[in-house]
């Protein structure tokens, strides 16, 4: 399998004129390191969730029942499941806010994922997540 890889010595790939793209060789167990066999069988993925979100406008009532309902939604977290940090204003973006979550166990977040949209769907109309990784 050939994979685009960076080709400068600071890690940058700048094409100038008639450059082309320069490739190497990837293999498997680089591919999916948890590989049975893979000498890199042993690395713990952790993987990082970046939630934006749009909150639709809202009446001093409706304010206090989405605050109400996201307290009971994160009283009931799985355990495989953390919401790291949340944000209240994304600058530079049409979102204004944003949580973060972390989880070591994609179907764990599969299952968030669906309860967040439950408890959230009346008030956030629009969502878009970010999913990145680190190894352990």
């Amino acid at each position: 399998m050939l994979v685009t890889v960076p080709g400068t010595k600071d890690g940058c790939y700048r094409p100038t004129g008639r450059e082309g793209i320069r490739h190497r060789r990837i293999s498997e167990s680089q591919i999916n390191p948890l590989r049975e066999g893979s000498e890199l069988g042993d690395v713990s993925l952790i993987f990082a969730f970046l939630i934006f979100f749009r909150v639709r406008p809202l009446t001093e009532a409706d304010k206090k029942k989405a605050a109400t309902g996201w307290e009971e939604f994160k009283k009931k977290m799985p355990k495989d499941v953390a919401i790291v940090s949340e944000y209240a204003h994304i600058w530079g973006t049409t979102y204004n806010g944003m949580i973060l979550v972390e989880s070591r166990d994609l179907s764990a977040f599969h299952d968030f994922w669906h309860r967040f949209r439950e408890t959230t769907r009346w008030y956030v109309p629009e969502t878009k997540t970010y999913i990145a990784q680190k190894e352990e």
